[in-house]
């Protein structure tokens, strides 16, 4: 930005012998008091991976950003001096966040809980691993990037090792870390009315930034062309195409250069290839799942650390245990039941914890149904209610989330695997699918219902439900109630402070019969409601079925 903005420049106007503009890139600037600090980025992104050197405190400190969808504000820390004024506005093309305090604050870390705050909430931290060198001798690195960082690799007498240092990542790795708390596929637009468009005619050379991702949600997809010609950069070339990929913009390109294709790596390059028909709206969006699944695990700050801790031998905390709950009054179900948790994958750590309530079951036999995973049994007697089955299964639970699944529906082997990738991209403390996807028995037709994804919403498929098992226990667990258990929880989370997040559908597939759920009225308000009918047993491919 060559000038600043009017509202910023009269900010700055107030201090014209005391003023610092920090801006990515900036040389680091010498600590010590000003009247008045400016921070000027593109957008989120920018905000929340800014580094601002400690030592530099102000009463005012103003943050304006090029690119945002709403205002910037945060709650004080209470470390801090008191915060007398916040004021955050759409102005002169941007948009501008000013806060003033009782006396000087650390700016370094006012910025970066702008950032934090910017998304919904973001406690994550550095997972375990520590990268670069901190300010504090007492928390030294795991891992340095590149020469000019590196310094002195000696042993740290506090870790008793020297760190990693990397000069010239290679793969994914060299991508860098993307921020999946700015490029994700919240948004996504299951309608596009604009064709496939190409990120030449709109951009030129492929940065994903959420303003060109809000501009593709639009479109059917997106056509690129990575010829070898085009680009002398392809780690520039292959990180865009990666950020678009983590946002769930449906992509497509003719050929992928080897060059790109090795950064990209094989999943995600993989996919480009592919000719799915994005003219056809379940299509598109299998695609757009598919590409978001792999490119989030692949170029996420979450997965850009796994790869990390793994080549220095350093424990990084890649995703929480998670505890399956499975309560079911229903022998004849029980074996379809317990298939659908033993067929998910990409899951480290997975136990399942099953209530049979009012029938005994056979633990050996359960653990042979369940290979490879910890298995719990709970038997719950007959006359016991609903929620106290499940809520007896949850106390039993040793994972840090609890997924609930029920007995008589179908799961994606992928199903657990995008609910942790939906929690670490939204931020919300209960994650869930849509009741989207119905297989109708009497009728033999699975149908569609509308049902947005990829949104925060107050309603997620109660078999589908996946909760930080102690937010599950400080709001009271699964309430103690014959029916309505999953309305209960939903409305516990919201009650708590917390929010829901509905991630796409495409995992999930709801059974109705004409036994306890659903009755011949309700069959038919389903059928009224369906934006797509299939005869028999028509699932997604991503089923796997």
């Amino acid at each position: 930005m060559a000038a600043e903005p009017t509202a910023l420049a009269a900010f700055l106007a107030e201090a014209p012998d005391s003023r610092l503009v920090l801006r990515p890139g900036d040389p680091a600037p010498e600590a010590g008091r000003r009247e008045r600090v400016a921070v000027v980025v593109p957008d989120r992104a920018a905000l929340r991976s800014l580094v601002v050197p400690p030592g530099v405190r102000s009463a005012a400190i103003a943050v304006w950003l090029d690119d945002a969808t709403a205002a910037l504000t945060l709650v004080a820390r209470p470390e801090w001096p008191a915060l007398v004024l916040l004021r955050a506005r759409a102005v002169d093309g941007g948009w501008l966040t000013v806060l003033r305090f009782a006396a000087p604050a650390p700016v370094d870390a006012v910025v970066a809980e702008l950032g934090r705050t910017s998304v919904w909430p973001d406690r994550t931290g550095h997972r375990g691993l520590v990268v670069g060198r901190p300010r504090s001798d007492k928390v030294p690195p795991d891992v340095l990037l590149g020469a000019a960082e590196a310094g002195s690799s000696e042993a740290s007498g506090v870790t008793g090792r020297s760190p990693l240092v990397v000069t010239d990542p290679d793969g994914p790795l060299a991508l860098g870390p993307l921020d999946e708390r700015v490029l994700n596929p919240i948004g996504f637009d299951p309608a596009p009315t604009a064709p496939t468009a190409t990120v030449e005619r709109l951009v030129g050379p492929v940065e994903a930034t959420e303003a060109l991702v809000r501009r593709l949600r639009t479109a059917a997809g997106v056509a690129l062309d990575l010829s070898d010609g085009r680009d002398d950069r392809p780690v520039a070339l292959a990180r865009g195409v990666a950020g678009l990929a983590m946002a769930g913009v449906p992509l497509v390109a003719d050929a992928v250069p080897p060059s790109v294709a090795h950064l990209l790596g094989e999943p995600v390059a993989g996919l480009l290839g592919a000719a799915p028909d994005l003219a056809d709206p379940v299509a598109r969006e299998e695609h757009s799942v598919r590409l978001r699944r792999a490119a989030l695990s692949s170029y996420s700050s979450l997965a850009w650390r796994r790869r990390l801790g793994e080549l220095s031998g350093v424990r990084v905390a890649w995703q929480p245990a998670v505890s399956v709950v499975l309560a079911t009054r229903r022998p004849e179900l029980l074996e379809h039941a317990l298939a659908q948790a033993a067929r998910q994958r990409g899951v480290d750590s997975l136990e399942l914890v099953l209530a049979p309530h009012g029938f005994d079951v056979d633990p050996a036999r359960v653990a042979e149904l369940v290979p490879g995973r910890p298995v719990a049994v709970v038997p719950q007697p007959a006359r016991a209610v609903f929620g106290d089955v499940l809520q007896a299964a949850a106390r039993r639970a040793s994972g840090d989330v609890v997924v609930k699944m029920d007995d008589d529906d179908w799961y994606g082997p992928d199903l657990v695997a995008d609910l942790l990738l939906a929690r670490a991209y939204s931020g919300a403390e209960l994650v869930g699918t849509g009741a989207e996807w119905y297989y109708l028995e009497p009728l033999d037709t699975t149908m569609r219902q509308p049902s947005p994804a990829e949104v925060y919403r107050g309603f997620v498929a109660g078999g589908t439900m996946l909760v930080e098992r102690t937010l599950l226990h400080e709001a009271g667990g699964f309430r103690a109630v014959r029916k309505h258990v999953d309305a209960q929880l939903l409305w516990s989370v919201r009650v708590a402070g917390g929010t829901v997040f509905r991630t796409h559908g495409f995992g999930y597939v709801l059974r109705r019969g004409t036994g306890d759920h659903t009755s011949a009225e309700d069959l038919d308000v389903l059928r009224e409601r369906a934006v797509l009918t299939r005869p028999g047993r028509s699932f997604s491919p991503l089923m796997e079925a």
